[in-house]
């Protein structure tokens, strides 16, 4: 049964879509296809293959081939990720993730938790109890994944066939939406998106769910921290909802960013409403531990248990069906460690004979694929994509990221933007190298190759570049412009991405004149 949330909206937006179809006969000669100028288009339908238009497609077939991993129990599917957490540190060598977080942009860094974090055996009683605390979803479990398309004709997603994105980030939020008003937030959001629209750019990445909290109206997650300070807190305002107007408005297409295992602080827990699955699980005897884990200074969903999963994917059909959201995109955080003391429960009680290195793999492929398949049921013309680290290998070792299977194959993913936050004289991962390889990945399975880029590096030093690579941020004020023209000579080409808006437009002190050359070049 859908929630009463749902119920709510879905009976205003019928009325809408009505309005809208009328309304779309008179300006039909206005909607066209993606030109060579970039034109604003919305997208009709997906044709099944990439055509030389470059629009793009939903892939029906979904073979599972993964050159780390034979996956016994997967044999249909394939996806990817990006951000920033204290749970993974740095190393000597550059991973190609987000760059850390600080102790001034997380709360309660060096907690204890005061919930167990393994299982005890049940007692009859506590069997009984653990069954109430089984998620179920709203939406029913025709929704989880599956055809047909329940919300389709609601809204026709705008996408381009050149990606040209923003990620906006929580940390953008701790200075335009924390403690403001709705007034004050729309304005800043309105200057946001028009800025990113004035530099030639068409595509924003809005982030929507950073540690399992909500940046929107949700049944399902408690409300972000950067409303008023405390996850939980609620708000006068819906920000997605105002969002997407304003991207719309600027001619942007706007995509839903989600970390879909990472969850929040022991103190960050307890205080929020027990009618939440996560606070459900958290206050469980049995499933604290089980369906969420504690790492570092922090909780997160376990991908191994169907229920974890299913709450996932309903976040993302609660996004899709509540706002006109033209693509949902996931992020790099999915295992945070390789202890396997994170989740030896689970895999000795699997009964498989895959090695933890291969049973994770396929969990998280498992998750990925059910995360694909819940957009196109939620909304076949939404497109879904993933942003993994840019480093292939620390993607497997680290994370547990198949990627190879998700650019290879369809069902996973309709593009893949790998976090390539690496210069061109990088000892270890030099850039050309690297767009080179996750070229030759995609190959012809029609998903399309966005390259992320660090606009967060320049002016700085890169201290894991080596020594040719260390001044070269510092020394050249035209490494990002390189970069975005010579991805655009890859054969799978969907674009470039650009982390984040605040170190472009609202640059710290002693870098800005390098990021407004940077600007200048990348506007020739």
């Amino acid at each position: 049964m859908l929630s009463k949330r749902l119920i709510r909206k879905r009976g205003p937006m019928r009325i809408r879509w009505f309005f809208a179809a009328v309304l779309s006969i008179f300006l039909l000669s206005a909607c066209h296809t993606v030109t060579e100028d970039d034109t604003y288009i919305p997208e009709t339908s997906y044709s099944g293959t990439v055509t030389e238009s470059d629009t793009y497609t939903k892939t029906e077939t979904a073979p599972v081939i993964t050159e780390t991993a034979e996956e016994t129990d997967v044999s249909d599917e394939t996806t990817f990720s990006d951000i920033e957490t204290p749970a993974y540190t740095e190393i000597s060598s550059e991973t190609g993730s987000r760059p850390p977080e600080t102790e001034e942009q997380t709360s309660s860094s060096a907690e204890t938790s005061s919930a167990p974090q393994t299982a005890a055996p049940l007692t009859e009683t506590q069997e009984t109890t653990a069954h109430t605390l089984q998620y179920e979803s709203p939406f029913g479990p025709e929704m989880i994944g599956s055809e047909p398309d329940m919300y389709s004709g609601s809204y026709k997603a705008v996408n381009f066939s050149e990606q040209k994105g923003f990620w906006i980030t929580y940390l953008e939020y701790m200075s335009i939406l924390k403690g403001r008003s709705e007034n004050s937030f729309r304005q800043s959001v309105e200057t946001y998106f028009g800025n990113i629209a004035d530099l030639g750019f068409n595509t924003v990445y809005v982030q929507v769910r950073a540690f399992g909290d909500a940046y929107y109206d949700s049944s399902l997650f408690p409300s972000g921290e950067q409303y008023n300070g405390t996850i939980g807190s609620g708000s006068d305002y819906d920000a997605l909802d105002i969002m997407v107007k304003a991207a719309h408005k600027n001619g942007l297409s706007i995509h839903a960013w989600v970390n879909p295992m990472r969850l929040m602080t022991s103190s960050q827990m307890q205080g929020i409403s027990s009618s939440f699955p996560i606070k459900k699980w958290y206050d469980s005897d049995s499933l604290c531990g089980k369906y969420i884990v504690k790492y570092g200074d922090r909780w997160y969903l376990d991908p191994a248990y169907d229920e974890v999963t299913d709450l996932i994917a309903d976040g993302i059909s609660e996004i899709i069906s509540g706002y006109d959201v033209d693509g949902i995109q996931i992020d790099d955080y999915f295992y945070p460690t390789t202890s396997a003391e994170f989740d030896s429960e689970a895999y000795a009680g699997s009964g498989t004979s895959l090695s933890l290195t291969d049973w994770r793999i396929s969990n998280v492929n498992k998750m990925v694929r059910k995360l694909y398949n819940t957009v196109h049921s939620a909304n076949s013309s939404v497109i879904f994509g993933i942003s993994p680290q840019g480093s292939v290998e620390n993607d497997y070792n680290e994370a547990y990221a198949d990627v190879r299977t998700w650019c290879s194959s369809g069902g996973y993913c309709d593009y893949i933007l790998p976090q390539v936050y690496f210069g061109f004289n990088n000892a270890s991962l030099p850039y050309a190298d690297v767009i080179s390889q996750w070229d030759g990945m995609v190959g012809n399975s029609g998903v399309k190759l966005v390259i992320g880029l660090a606009a967060y590096k320049i002016g700085a030093e890169d201290n894991y570049a080596g020594p040719a690579g260390r001044s070269e941020w510092t020394d050249n004020s035209d490494i990002i412009s390189r970069q975005m023209k010579l991805a655009e000579t890859l054969g799978n080409y969907g674009g470039t991405a650009l982390y984040r808006y605040g170190s472009v437009f609202e640059p710290d002190a002693e870098v800005a004149a390098q990021v407004s050359k940077e600007i200048e070049n990348i506007k020739k």
